[in-house]
């Protein structure tokens, strides 16, 4: 698949959202979406798929991690509330092409997700690296975004990260489970231990009370908390890992008869445009423009 790279394309939208970081993702929700005209996402445009086999008949069953700045947009923690995003619509485009009734969206847990501990679903868009260590638990789609790894500060700050030497002193804050985790231990090595969080929200939250100095996680993600933020908060610099950025790719439960079918999809929406045009009517800003900072 030829991935659309969020670095290079041309971010213009503005960023529709009411999705604040108070919220809490240790807990399932058992509430759900339903199909709706889809019409936050524009006209997707898309192609009938055959084989997919829903856990739920008429239903397309998606699990994610709330919040998801600028992925799944209109609540923290109420997937009924959620109605724009990145994902959501790469989810209605999905339930579109497998010719399904009804959309039904969870709040699982992140590290849940992972570990291949939920159960019950069809796929999980939840801004997911694909790592060998997650592909022996779960199964992944192809890739259908790419992110490195963003640093937000509070909007006041007067922080500066130009080089890895700068970042050695900041205090971070992380949340559990993801790869930005290994990129502080294994190549930044900051000078104090990072506070690694359950929830990002609590993160964000602590970023907020002054308790750290700055947050990493994908900078997409980042972008997107700081647009909800009204200047609360800013993306100062982002860090190009060595092996390159992380590829975001769908989970499915191990052994899933399903990868076929949604890796079919995900090819038609790259060529017929669909990604590219989802990124740049659910996302609002550029990558490209921020310094990039190199580990080697």
């Amino acid at each position: 698949m030829r991935l659309r790279k969020l670095c290079s394309a041309v971010l213009g939208a503005t960023l529709v959202m009411s999705l604040v970081a108070c919220g809490d993702d240790d807990d399932s929700s058992d509430e759900s979406t339903s199909a709706d005209d889809g019409g936050a996402c524009g006209d997707l445009k898309v192609s009938d798929v055959s084989g997919f086999k829903p856990v739920k008949s008429d239903t397309f069953t998606v699990v994610t991690s709330l919040p998801g700045p600028g992925f799944w947009v209109g609540s923290s923690t109420d997937p009924n509330q959620i109605k724009s995003g990145y994902e959501y619509c790469i989810a209605k485009a999905l339930q579109e092409a497998f010719g399904l009734k009804d959309l039904e969206v969870r709040n699982e847990s992140f590290d849940a997700i992972v570990a291949g501990t939920v159960t019950d679903y069809d796929l999980a868009l939840t801004q997911a690296s694909i790592t060998d260590e997650r592909k022996q638990v779960v199964d992944f789609t192809d890739p259908y975004f790419e992110s490195q790894q963003g640093v937000l500060v509070k909007g006041d700050s007067d922080l500066t990260i130009e080089s890895v030497d700068d970042a050695k002193s900041v205090k971070w804050g992380v949340q559990t489970g993801t790869t930005a985790i290994d990129m502080l231990n294994d190549l930044i090595k900051p000078d104090s231990e990072p506070q690694v969080y359950q929830n990002l929200a609590d993160a964000y939250a602590a970023l907020d009370a002054g308790q750290i100095d700055a947050v990493l996680i994908d900078t997409a993600i980042n972008l997107g908390q700081a647009a909800a933020s009204d200047g609360k908060e800013k993306v100062i610099a982002q860090f190009a890992q060595p092996d390159g950025p992380d590829e975001y790719g769908g989970i499915l439960p191990k052994g899933s008869e399903n990868t076929e079918a949604v890796n079919t999809a995900f090819q038609q929406f790259d060529d017929d445009g669909v990604l590219k045009a989802l990124a740049e009517s659910q996302l609002s800003a550029d990558p490209g423009d921020l310094p990039t900072i190199e580990l080697t």
